[in-house]
């Protein structure tokens, strides 16, 4: 059963990653955030194609203690949080990576996806362990391309492992690198934290 379970898992983050990266080429709807100004196609308004500040989110203060599954992080002068649903932290069976994602928390559209590969197994209690293999989405599901992604091979992206408690499941860690736009440009993301309860 719990092999089933692990099984099930596995397969889902794998299904979600490859969404992900495939989500290019629909036609979505508008979103408002990180954009000031818009254009139409087919009547329909989309985001331009370069991000500028993000409205401030009044639930998103930086003085806030980090909760758990909560997640949060800088770029330019904006501060972005979001919440990890309970469906939404996962380890593979092999304990050597996992696989975070949830909304941002004043917009349901946009949220964040990480999946990170670590360099030894969480099979028991872990402290400051540094994973140069994570990939970092920022979506927007109603746009064409993701807000922000991390292309590992041109500008490595980098989460450290801060805590992992084996009996209670509970990662604490931050997390950032450049990241790409939709027009190529790129962008810092920068003090980022998580904290989450992995699922085995």
């Amino acid at each position: 059963m719990q092999y089933r379970k692990q099984s099930s898992l596995l397969v889902f983050l794998l299904v979600l990653q490859i969404i992900l990266l495939q989500n290019a080429g629909c036609k979505k709807e508008y979103s408002c955030e990180g954009c000031f100004s818009t254009t139409t196609v087919d009547s329909i308004p989309v985001p331009p194609p370069v991000v500028g500040a993000f409205p401030q989110c009044p639930l998103c203060r930086a003085s806030d203690d980090l909760l758990l599954s909560r997640w949060n992080f800088k770029t330019g002068n904006s501060f972005l949080c979001g919440v990890v649903s309970n469906a939404g932290a996962g380890i593979d069976p092999y304990k050597k990576a996992f696989t975070f994602f949830g909304p941002s928390a004043c917009s349901i559209d946009t949220g964040l996806v990480m999946t990170v590969y670590l360099p030894v197994a969480l099979d028991r209690d872990r402290f400051n362990i540094t994973a140069s293999r994570a990939a970092f989405y920022y979506y927007d599901n109603n746009a064409p391309k993701d807000i922000f992604i991390s292309l590992p091979t041109s500008a490595p992206f980098f989460l450290t492992l801060e805590s992992f408690i084996y009996a209670t499941g509970i990662a604490s860690g931050t997390f950032g690198g450049n990241v790409y736009k939709p027009n190529g440009d790129t962008a810092s993301v920068y003090d980022g934290k998580f904290k989450i309860k992995l699922k085995y």
